[in-house]
């Protein structure tokens, strides 16, 4: 009896540390429409979370491959950087944003129109380096802004 005891503890245990995961919630995802074999299009989400977490990937069936980029300067494209990670701090809204920072489809393989949903894939790792993965559907809206790239920064004004 003692160690069916012992079993049923330590089963509780180890579920209430799987319950202990960080909530990692993606809002507002949406990227422009995109014809196959366009070089890039940019995705835009916001990231919310329990617990200090870091992003450290993302990927879709619609690209090669999507990078995190961290812009300088809001709406100058020339400060744009690919990083391998990004902080998402707790209890605040990490924004990924039209001309901000955003994450970046690389050869897009598929055409995407408006009203359709784009799985993506967001990959993390919490403080004690565990790596998780949380998904969402990009709603693909708005007019294609440019035919060689989809969403590109629009050039500046002359002053």
């Amino acid at each position: 009896m003692k160690r069916v005891l012992a079993a049923a503890c330590a089963l509780a245990a180890m579920s209430t540390v799987a319950a202990a995961a960080p909530q990692v919630a993606l809002h507002s995802a949406w990227m422009r429409p995109a014809p196959a074999g366009v070089g890039i299009a940019r995705v835009y989400v916001d990231i919310t979370s329990d617990e200090s977490v870091t992003l450290v990937g993302a990927s879709t069936p619609v690209a090669r491959r999507v990078e995190i980029v961290r812009v300088k300067t809001v709406g100058e494209p020339s400060t744009e950087r690919v990083v391998k990670k990004l902080a998402v701090p707790k209890g605040t809204t990490t924004r990924l944003a039209y001309l901000g920072d955003n994450l970046r489809l690389v050869d897009v393989t598929q055409t995407v129109s408006n009203g359709s949903p784009v799985p993506l894939t967001l990959k993390f790792i919490d403080a004690k380096g565990k790596r998780f993965e949380v998904g969402t559907d990009v709603v693909v809206r708005g007019i294609l802004v440019m035919p060689s790239g989809a969403d590109q920064a629009p050039p500046a004004s002359p002053k």
